[in-house]
């Protein structure tokens, strides 16, 4: 007999987090996270972590439990999320999962495949393509190799990992994703989206980003500086670490600081938007029961 997961899913700044408490209020559950960056300690107010007053409403998951020297992968992500919701069937306990990453959505639904990792030659080489022909030239070259491809044709991230794979492997991603199975069996997939108007995320986002700052976010980005993790740590790359630090380093004002991030904030919601649509995922939440 399948057991239900509920999933609320949304890009940034499209309440759900409050829909998640909204539900688990409600019944005997747990709130799981489904963020690549809410994974950190370090990094409470950039990421817009759940509050000392959630966390003291409902039982909280994988909120905070990595070092910034952790890499935050779909499949650590997806070893700790599967004991969570493990550990909440032996219990009967509702598992609720809430975030925004595509990437461990999918991981989750369908499984890992076993992809070799693209080398530095590869990569340079997909870069200077890139470079010199436009994304647009990387995307035919992937719909020449595969006709039937689900990538949109502005999803910079799949094309390049799609592309250099092609080069390195005469296969492209979703080739390598054809053998795959889901992480755990029998589920009933519950599905909250999360979406609005783009214009009302972007307005909700950059209130958000605003809030942040009055938060005293430079101080936290500022000790995140101070513990010497390298840049291309997970961490280093959530939005608004790179923008503070020039801020920081005096090579730019405040408000030019806040400005980039809400521009960089508007850009990812666009972005998980389009993967939301590019990935036809619908939302099939029994409402009576739930909601």
């Amino acid at each position: 007999m399948s057991k239900d997961l509920i999933i609320i899913f949304g890009p940034t700044a499209s309440g759900k987090s409050k829909k998640a408490i909204d539900i688990a209020l409600n019944h005997k559950s747990s709130i799981i996270n489904l963020d690549s960056i809410q994974v950190y300690k370090d990094l409470k107010i950039l990421t817009d972590r759940p509050t000392d007053k959630d966390l003291s409403q409902c039982n909280h998951r994988l909120y905070g439990y990595l070092y910034g020297n952790e890499p935050s992968t779909a499949a650590s992500w997806l070893n700790d999320a599967v004991n969570e919701i493990k550990e909440c069937f032996n219990n009967k306990t509702l598992p609720i999962l809430v975030g925004g990453t595509g990437m461990y959505l999918n991981a989750l639904k369908f499984g890992l495949a076993d992809i070799p990792d693209i080398d530095d030659a590869t990569k340079n080489e997909t870069q200077d393509l890139f470079d010199s022909h436009g994304l647009r030239f990387l995307f035919d070259e992937i719909k020449k190799s595969y006709p039937s491809t689900k990538i949109q044709e502005n999803d910079r991230q799949r094309i390049f990992r799609s592309y250099s794979l092609l080069k390195q492997t005469g296969k492209v991603l979703e080739q390598w994703q054809l053998n795959t199975s889901p992480a755990i069996d029998d589920i009933d997939y519950q599905i909250l989206i999360t979406t609005t108007d783009r214009h009302k995320l972007y307005h909700k986002a950059e209130l958000r980003v605003d809030r942040m700052f009055e938060d005293n976010v430079v101080d936290e980005v500022s000790d995140l500086l101070s513990k010497g993790y390298v840049d291309n740590n997970s961490i280093m790359k959530a939005i608004g670490v790179r923008e503070i630090r020039s801020f920081l380093n005096k090579e730019i004002d405040l408000e030019e600081c806040k400005n980039i991030i809400k521009k960089n904030t508007r850009n990812y919601i666009k972005r998980q938007l389009t993967w939301i649509k590019g990935n036809n995922i619908t939302q099939n939440i029994d409402k009576k029961k739930y909601m």
